[in-house]
């Protein structure tokens, strides 16, 4: 008569070690978690129940179970709605939305009133600036004149270089709303990641080329 908990046993010790293969970690952790509950019989059904590898085998069954539905919960498509949509489809569509998530959540949605100072020219930028709605005003170093409204950066140049502010900017509207990320803060969250580092700067890169070109016209 074959000894039923010895074949699951090897079928499961197959299992696991073809987990080993899958690159995917979801995978990898499923694979794991049957090929250990397969196990679990060679374990029970003999004289004496092994109740140390049972113990930690089923731990390591329940680690794996949470980890996958973290995994599975993080994979779900993430729906962005209002203003977070707006924004990501506009300007940040370059990043994983997760990631621009958090990113949003580093800033504060602000307010301001006509003829606030936002920057003056040669002083240094401690915050970074998306123009959410309204118009701000541009004072170049010759005193030309040039109006930027929704979707553009300020700041931007700054927060890349770490030099003072090249113009003066101030609000030209009744009312203006405005993202605004503290330049430190947000700088030690893209320093954690080189890649979203380098897009983020892509980003801005892209804001200051299309911005002389308005500028420019």
């Amino acid at each position: 008569m074959p000894n039923i908990p010895l074949l699951l046993a090897n079928l499961g010790f197959g299992i696991i070690l073809i987990s080993l293969v899958f690159r995917d970690i979801l995978w990898l952790r499923v694979l794991c978690v049957l090929g250990t509950v397969l196990v679990f019989p060679l374990y029970v059904f003999r004289d004496e129940i092994v109740w140390t590898s049972l113990g930690w085998n089923f731990a390591g069954v329940l680690i794996n179970l949470l980890q996958i539905v973290i995994l599975i919960l993080y994979r779900r498509p993430l729906v962005l709605k209002g203003i977070e949509k707006q924004i990501y489809t506009s300007v940040f569509n370059a990043l994983n939305p997760r990631t621009f998530v958090k990113i949003f959540k580093l800033a504060n949605l602000e307010e301001y009133i006509d003829n606030t100072i936002l920057i003056r020219r040669n002083d240094p930028v401690g915050s970074l600036y998306l123009i959410i709605d309204g118009n701000v005003e541009v004072m170049l170093e010759d005193n030309t004149e040039r109006i930027i409204s929704s979707n553009i950066f300020i700041g931007e140049q700054a927060f890349i270089t770490g030099e003072t502010a090249s113009a003066t900017v101030r609000i030209l509207s009744d009312r203006a709303t405005l993202l605004k990320w503290d330049s430190r803060t947000l700088q030690d969250f893209l320093d954690k990641d080189a890649e979203l580092s380098n897009t983020f700067d892509l980003i801005l890169t892209t804001d200051i080329i299309g911005k002389l070109r308005r500028m420019g016209s």
